[in-house]
């Protein structure tokens, strides 16, 4: 009798005693990831080059989708669909639309070296000439004078081009990003369509070209 009681009462102890106290445990919060709310600054604000471009393609997914900020593909609309292209950007071609080697039809500019100016390059400022009296003015509505615009062409080449043309008709070059390569990688520099985490990459898509024509005298014959 006096062994259940004590055993009792040991359980009744051991039932009674306070909860061992948890350990902490210190977690600490990540910090927000923050996305950039505008262009970085260039550091050589007159330079149209992409090596001199705080903008890349390695980068350029992270400066995307910005408030007054205009985003402009250079390529041609069929390099657009065998490629693909960036999410955000606009497609204006910058041959055969904004400028042309020589005077052509539709075409705003044309590029050419002068014969009296051997320093400056061709698709150097001073080198594009407008073909119609209303070249210049069709240059500013098509592109706000006032806001930053990113090109980004084939292998950056033209983007240089294009930052020249607007220079040579007052824009601040400042204003005026090369974000290099699309589809030609030139040497350390990655091609955006290369690149293996290109978040916002549009697959080309498969075109065709088809055209009709009919034999008039064939229809006139049966008749």
């Amino acid at each position: 009798m006096k062994k259940t009681i004590l055993i009792s009462a040991l359980l009744l102890s051991a039932c009674s005693a306070p909860p061992a106290e948890k350990a902490e445990v210190h977690t600490e919060t990540p910090a927000p990831v923050t996305e950039p709310q505008s262009l970085p600054e260039k550091s050589l604000p007159e330079s149209e080059l992409a090596a001199d471009s705080p903008l890349s393609a390695e980068n350029i997914d992270d400066y995307l989708f910005l408030p007054g900020v205009r985003y402009v593909d250079l390529r041609s609309c069929e390099q657009i669909y065998s490629e693909g292209g960036i999410a955000g950007f606009v497609n204006i071609p910058f041959y055969d639309v904004i400028v042309s080697w020589q005077p052509q039809e539709n075409v705003l500019f044309t590029m050419a070296k002068s014969a009296s100016d051997k320093d400056t390059y061709l698709g150097g400022v001073g080198t594009f000439s407008p073909n119609y009296e209303e070249s210049e003015d069709i240059l500013h509505e098509m592109f706000e004078q006032d806001c930053p615009i990113v090109f980004i062409s084939t292998a950056g080449v033209e983007a240089a081009y294009m930052i020249n043309l607007l220079k040579q008709y007052g824009y601040d070059p400042s204003l005026l990003y090369n974000a290099g390569t699309f589809t030609n990688g030139i040497g350390s520099t990655a091609a955006y369509r290369d690149l293996e985490n290109h978040r916002y990459y549009i697959a080309p898509v498969q075109a065709f070209r088809a055209s009709l024509s009919f034999d008039w005298g064939e229809l006139n014959s049966v008749q």
